[in-house]
């Protein structure tokens, strides 16, 4: 596994982290692990499986608006 360093973290950020990594029994160094680990960017299959979804939760789609559509509405 890679290693990551980070420079210039506020010290206010770092005491937050320790705070919470505390409150979650382990240590800072997992508990960043953890931050990075839940927000990693999606794969994607993620990004297909969040889409659908989406999707799934609307049962008409409204069509796309055309370039008249656009222009009266600017109107």
């Amino acid at each position: 596994m890679g290693q990551v360093l980070i420079r210039n973290v506020p010290d206010e950020t770092i005491e937050l982290f320790k705070a919470k990594a505390k409150l979650n029994a382990r240590s800072l160094e997992q508990e960043l692990r953890d931050l990075l680990e839940r927000n990693r960017p999606y794969t994607t299959e993620e990004r297909v499986a969040a889409s659908r979804r989406h999707l799934a939760q609307y049962s008409v789609i409204q069509p796309s608006l055309t370039s008249a559509d656009l222009r009266d509405g600017m109107e």
